[in-house]
Order: structure tokens, then C-alpha cells, then sequence
């Protein structure tokens, strides 16, 4: 008997972690959504669980064209002696990505192997000019080409492997404050024949950081290692590890800065932007429920506490000339964060319709203090609502919905603040002090002091052809 054949197409428009600085390589589309996770043979285990993909018995092409919404409302406070409203930002950035994926089974149903070609949904950054010496717009974007193979060790445990080859673009646009942060200090530094102080629009540089990782290069290469084990009757846990790319500490990417200041001429210079990239976990278990309904629950783990900050380096034959400093950083002070999550769905026996919900939480990656339009990650709750409509034998369509709300930020004491600069070159620059200790990683810029909302929405809709 021949093994049937499923092509799946789906066009999915998702929006959760992934964008304005919550949880930057999470994709909210693969474990999280309704009918995914680390024990289903889906094509988001060959990245998420590759040894899930031995549970399945057919074979799949599958397509998927995604998205990333994210709305962000942003109250910034005045300084306590300006009685004016602060700056005030209602952003909603919107991101494309898209996966095609091949799932085969060998003869023999022992070996199966996977191939994916996929741009997960950008982490997108705030355009507002109002937030602009924190962040002016950008984005973050991997495209990833990964093999798979899972091996059914015996019929309760299958054991998998994915090799992805992971390039990344960054493109990162702020202001910088040239005469806060020359080492005469914003006192010293004119703008029209007067002091410039603080924030002054004559002495706002607009950076245009715009870098790449190697086109090929072992250092693009990460590893997804996963285990699938039945613990009882349709009892299956998973368990999948993700490693950074180039399995060390920091990964580099490359390009150049644009520079422009008003009265000034446009710099170029090189520039080089090192990160240190996270490790994850993902893990499921899911059991058999009376009425023909299983129970999905999973849960993700980051290893954020590394994505420290944007380390950026210029360098040129001319760049101390023209003023630029060699190195800056821009923060994300970010920590290790869990999310989780719990649902029910039906089980495919060839009905016409299957319906599934989850319901979870995701903990907080960054710090109140640390927050700031360019990173707004608190304490979040997740809601993932699907449908699957079996339209005739052979056609198939899926429709999820998911939503993450994040509560009201309210920060008062922020971590970022332009006297701590003033009071660095006070102390003659002595970085044993807390204020140069914050000027030296970045976070002697305008204060990031105010209110952040953030709501994002998930939305998926998907055609699945069964082929004879």
C-alpha cells in the first residue's frame, strides 16, 4: 500500500515575541500555536524537536508565509522641572517571514528526514521619532536553511538531530547625543554660539547601523538536538535543545554606519556589531484525554541573561578623525525567561472539524528599571485559539488566532539616565563608580522613565492538500 502524500500550504499572520525586544529568538509560531509542540510531526519540529518527526506517517511539503504584529504605546516623563508632556508614541511595527519545509519517511519507517528553508518573523524596533535617542527604526532578521533526521530507536523513543546554517541581518537606526557624549561633556560643546546641553537637535547624530553575518561560514552553524519518549498509552513527552550559532560565545556580524548631523557631512564608516546570542529548550508532554481530545503542555526556556547589549565597533582610517568613537554599546540588559503554557485539542480521526486552545504565561526578560523602547519584555500572558475545517478528502483548512498581552510597565528609577555622563566626567572617569560603570555600558543616555503597553495578535490561516 502506497504511503499517502500531504502538501500542506499555510499563510499565517502571527504576532508575539518575537518583535520590540521581548524574547528576540523565540518564534511564537512553533510550540505555543495550536497543533505544534515538541512531541507533533509537524514541519516546525525540524528547529523545534526534530525526533517528533518520526511519529508521523506520511510524507509533507509544507509552506508558510508568516508575519509578526506588535503594537506599543510609549509616555515618556520630562525631567521633574518641565511641567510639559513628555514624548508620547503609539507604534505598530509589522514583519514578514516565511518557511518551506520537506518532511520523508525511508522505507523501513525507521529513519525520517527533514528539510527546511525558513525566515522567522523579525524582531522589528520603534520608528517614532520620539523615542529616537533610544531606537529610530531597524530590524533584526535570521533566514535559516536546516537539515533533519529523526531515528526510531525502538517504538517507544525516537532520537533526532537538525543542522541549520543561520544568517542574520541587522539593521539598527538611533540618535546619538554627540555633545553628551563628547569628553568635554555637554557644557563645554556649542551648538550657535551657546552651551548645547542635553539633547540638543544640533548635536543629534542619526546612526544607521546596517550589518550581516557571513554568507557561509561555520560560524552561521547551530544545532537542534531532540528526544521523544513514550511514558505510557498515549502519553508522549519531548524534549528539544537549541544551541547559538557558531556554538560559541559571541557571534559577529559585519557592514557598515551611516552617520548624518545636521550642518555636517554624511560619514560611512566600517563597522563590526557583536552579540551574544541565547540558548534555548523546548519541552511537551502530551497525554490522551477522554472524548478523543489530547492535552498539550509545554513550556520554553531562554538563556537571554547573554543578550547583554548591542556591542558596536567602528573602525576606518578616518574614523577618529571624523569623531566617531570606536566602540558603544546599545543595551538590552535582558535575563533568562520561561514561558508556558497548557491546552486542549482533538484529535484528527477524519472529522470534519478539530478545534484546539492553549492558554500560558511567559515570565519577564528584562527588569523595570532596564526597560526602554528599544526592549519591552515584562511578565506576559498568552491565549492560542485553532480551528481545522476538512473541506472535502482531500483539502484541509486550519485558522488560528493567538494573543499576548503585556501589563502596563510603569518605570520610575530607570536605569538609563544622561547624569550619569556628567557625573562620570566629574569623577575624572573613575569606572570602579556606579556612574561610569553605566556610562561604560551604555546606559548614560536619555532617561527611558515612563509608561510602556504593549498587545500583540496572532493569526494563521492554512490550506493542508492530502495527495492520493
Amino acid at each position: 500500500m502506497s504511503v499517502p502524500r500531504i502538501l500542506t500550504l499555510t499563510l499565517a499572520l502571527s504576532g508575539a515575541a518575537a518583535s520590540a525586544g521581548a524574547s528576540p529568538r523565540s518564534d511564537p509560531t512553533a510550540g505555543r500555536a495550536v497543533f505544534t509542540g515538541a512531541t507533533m510531526p509537524h514541519a516546525t519540529s525540524i528547529g523545534l524537536d526534530p525526533a517528533a518527526l518520526g511519529l508521523g506517517s506520511v510524507d509533507e511539503l509544507y509552506a508558510s508565509v508568516t508575519g509578526v504584529i506588535d503594537q506599543l504605546h510609549v509616555a515618556l516623563d520630562r525631567a521633574a522641572n518641565d511641567l510639559a508632556p513628555g514624548p508620547r508614541a503609539h507604534d505598530v511595527e509589522l514583519g514578514p517571514g516565511g518557511v518551506f519545509a520537506v518532511i520523508y519517511h525511508l522505507a523501513g519507517d525507521s529513519l525520517t528526514l527533514g528539510f527546511e528553508a525558513r525566515t522567522t518573523p523579525p524582531e522589528t524596533f520603534p520608528s517614532s521619532k520620539a523615542l529616537q535617542y533610544h531606537v529610530l527604526g531597524g530590524h533584526e532578521r535570521d533566514w535559516l536553511a536546516s537539515v533533519a533526521a529523526s531515528y526510531k530507536i525502538a517504538d517507544f523513543l525516537f532520537a533526532g538531530a537538525s543542522l541549520s546554517h543561520q544568517n542574520t541581518f541587522l539593521r539598527l537606526q538611533y540618535v546619538r547625543d554627540a555633545a553628551l557624549e563628547s569628553p568635554q561633556g555637554p557644557s563645554e560643546v556649542m551648538c550657535g554660539g551657546a552651551p548645547c546641553g542635553i539633547g540638543n537637535p544640533a548635536a543629534a547624530q542619526t546612526w544607521d547601523v546596517d550589518v550581516r553575518s557571513p554568507g557561509f561560514s561555520t560560524a552561521n552553524l547551530k544545532v537542534n538536538i531532540g528526544v521523544l519518549v513514550q511514558l505510557g498509552r498515549d502519553l508522549w513527552l519531548g524534549v528539544g535543545y537549541h544551541t547559538p550559532p557558531g556554538f560559541g560565545v559571541e557571534t559577529e556580524l559585519a557592514g557598515h554606519i551611516g552617520i548624518t548631523q545636521p550642518g555636517a557631512a554624511s560619514l560611512r564608516e566600517q563597522s563590526v556589531v557583536e552579540i551574544q546570542y541565547p540558548a534555548s529548550a523546548d519541552a511537551e508532554l502530551r497525554a490522551r484525554l477522554p472524548r478523543d481530545l489530547d492535552l498539550h503542555v509545554g513550556g520554553r526556556w531562554e538563556d537571554l541573561s547573554r543578550l547583554s547589549a548591542y556591542d558596536i565597533r567602528a573602525y576606518s582610517s578616518n574614523a577618529m578623525a571624523d569623531g566617531v568613537p570606536e566602540w558603544t554599546e546599545r543595551p538590552r540588559g535582558m535575563h533568562d525567561a520561561f514561558a508556558g503554557w497548557a491546552g486542549v485539542e482533538q484529535v484528527d480521526r477524519g472529522q470534519s472539524w478539530l478545534f484546539g486552545v492553549r492558554a500560558g504565561f511567559e515570565t519577564s526578560s528584562l527588569s523595570t528599571d532596564r526597560t526602554s523602547p528599544l526592549t519591552v519584555a515584562p511578565a506576559s500572558a498568552t491565549l492560542d485559539v485553532g480551528a481545522q475545517l476538512r473541506l472535502s478528502r482531500g483539502l484541509i483548512a486550519q485558522l488560528s488566532y493567538g494573543v499576548q498581552y503585556f501589563p502596563t510597565v510603569n518605570v520610575t528609577h530607570s536605569d538609563f539616565d544622561p547624569a550619569f555622563r556628567v557625573e562620570c566626567m566629574a569623577s575624572n572617569y573613575d569606572y570602579a563608580a556606579g556612574p561610569c560603570a553605566a556610562t561604560r555600558n551604555g546606559y548614560a543616555i536619555a532617561s527611558a522613565a515612563g509608561s510602556y503597553d504593549r498587545i500583540e495578535h496572532a493569526l494563521r490561516l492554512g490550506l493542508r492538500y492530502v495527495l492520493p
